[in-house]
């Protein structure tokens, strides 16, 4: 079965597979993507976000805890809402 979009990660099968992954010490998005990120955002303090796909919004937890005014995530998997409520 093909999956498009936010239904890949509403696969539990996936979701869990993608969770182990995610997870890891040397996980991609934290090795590679948040550095990036963090360096092209520079200073967050008092700034308001908005995260597309956010996944599980530990990104946003981290800019709110780094004193940002505000974070809204929006993800389109159901899996990922739960996750980041």
């Amino acid at each position: 079965m093909s999956y498009q979009g936010p239904q890949f990660y509403d696969n539990d099968g996936v979701f869990d597979v993608y969770q182990k992954r995610r997870q890891r010490a040397a996980s991609p998005n934290d090795t590679l993507e948040r550095p990036v990120i963090l360096e092209l955002l520079g200073e967050v303090q008092a700034h308001d976000f908005l995260d597309l796909g956010c996944g599980d919004a530990a990104f946003g937890k981290e800019l709110l805890a780094a004193g940002a005014s505000s974070y809204l995530g929006v993800d389109g998997s159901q899996n990922m809402i739960r996750l980041a409520g």
